[in-house]
């Protein structure tokens, strides 16, 4: 059956308000994408609706110090390594005493608790690694202050690949208070395993973002020195309202679609150009116009970081 409700064509393209409309822009964001096989259309950006977030973790991905700083032992011997790493240079290396379960390091929080804002979750997440597919466990535990245990991450199972486990807690109840965050063996082993991408979130979820620190990406950022202090991830655009771009080959190129040789705007090789107070929901996407090229479109792409999210 057709639907007739002809008012549906409100949420086909983005209409702003007045008070959007007139927002100056207010970000923009640099672009340099090489297609990567001729003949199939590729996004040269796409609207962001990553949230933002704090990552509370002061050293999330154990650049700074061996052993890292802010990091305490317990039951275990732990240093920096660059043996293996997910994000940065640095991982840190757990060698368990293999005398008792919950072997590993610890994290201090800063004071939190009854939370009254939409924000109310603690979540904690970490990604752990042997390096050699032991099968033994690993996982994060939050804990009070003395150390009792009040939330199990899950358990990972050490494989020489990076696995994300996380755990959480409801801070609406619970009064001011530290927590530790621990990252230990799940049951008594002797098997080294690295942590790495460490973070620490209030959230109004229960499940972590996307890990990310100061140095991650274009719109996130350290709130004092790099790989030591805290860090946070700001909006990215949910609204582009121009660009202006250079293009290394022939292309066809679309906003909101995806380019072909109908489907398209001509822009030849060498061009600068650019488009302004446009409204674009979704994407921009392109295409190269001649057999075997690959283009190279750079240049910069401006809008809003509120607003209608796609």
């Amino acid at each position: 059956m057709v639907n007739d409700n002809i008012e549906a064509y409100e949420s086909w393209e983005i209409d702003p308000t007045p008070r959007d409309a007139l927002h100056l822009y207010s970000k923009a964001i640099p672009v340099d994408v090489t297609l990567t096989t001729a003949g199939t259309a590729q996004n040269l950006v796409t609207i962001d609706t990553t949230r933002p977030s704090q990552n509370i973790a002061t050293n999330p991905s154990f650049e700074t110090g061996n052993p890292p700083t802010g990091y305490t032992l317990v039951g275990s011997a732990i240093s920096q390594s660059t043996t293996v790493a997910r994000n940065g240079t640095n991982s840190i290396l757990v060698n368990p005493d293999n005398a008792a379960t919950g072997e590993g390091f610890y994290i201090t929080t800063p004071t939190m608790g009854r939370n009254v804002s939409r924000r109310k979750y603690l979540v904690v997440s970490v990604y752990l690694n042997d390096n050699a597919g032991s099968g033994n466990g690993a996982r994060i535990v939050i804990a009070d202050s003395s150390g009792t245990t009040i939330a199990n991450g899950n358990t990972i199972t050490l494989a020489a690949s990076w696995q994300r486990s996380y755990a959480s807690i409801d801070l609406a109840t619970r009064d001011p208070a530290t927590y530790r965050i621990y990252v230990v063996t799940s049951a008594q082993h002797n098997t080294n395993f690295y942590a790495d991408a460490f973070q620490i979130e209030i959230l109004e979820q229960s499940v972590p973002t996307d890990y990310f620190d100061g140095s991650t990406a274009i719109n996130c950022a350290w709130r004092g020195t790099a790989h030591a202090s805290e860090s946070y991830r700001r909006k990215g655009l949910v609204q582009i309202r121009g660009y202006t771009l250079h293009t290394t080959g022939d292309i066809y190129i679309i906003e909101d679609q995806t380019a072909s040789s109908t489907i398209g705007r001509f822009v030849r090789a060498g061009t600068d150009f650019w488009e302004d107070n446009i409204h674009i929901k979704s994407n921009i996407n392109f295409i190269n116009v001649n057999s075997g090229e690959t283009p190279r479109v750079y240049g910069v792409i401006r809008g809003v970081h509120y607003g209608q999210l796609a």
